[in-house]
């Protein structure tokens, strides 16, 4: 599949999804959560750059993460392998929504997929 597909859209508009029903029975934005998705997949995005698993900025100068989307050719080899292997497994632990984000296992499988090289 060579085609330039999404892989992750802007953490923003990922995140206003997540609300909840208030007392009065309305739909309301659930800040907490949405705190928590932000935290999770800025790390995710830091992780990937820092690693050199992305071909594209995700962080400015400053270090503030740049909101765009992501799209196959964003990522290099090693970050297509890890994305498939382990990224939903990540996104769906504990670990994940620890304040920092535990990124061992995204340590270790990228450690797999470099020594499989």
């Amino acid at each position: 599949m060579s085609e330039n597909f999404l892989v992750w859209g802007r953490v923003a508009e990922f995140a206003g999804r997540y609300s909840k029903m208030n007392e009065a029975g309305d739909i309301v934005p659930d800040p907490d959560t949405q705190q928590i998705v932000t935290m999770k997949l800025t790390a995710l995005r830091r992780f990937f750059a820092d690693n050199g698993l992305l071909t594209v900025e995700a962080f400015d100068a400053e270090g503030n993460l740049i909101d765009r989307e992501y799209r196959k050719n964003d990522f290099t080899a090693e970050g297509v392998e890890l994305l498939r292997q382990k990224e939903g497994a990540w996104l769906k632990s504990k670990a994940s929504a620890k304040n920092p984000p535990d990124m061992k296992l995204l340590e270790k499988a990228l450690a797999e997929i470099r020594a499989g090289k």
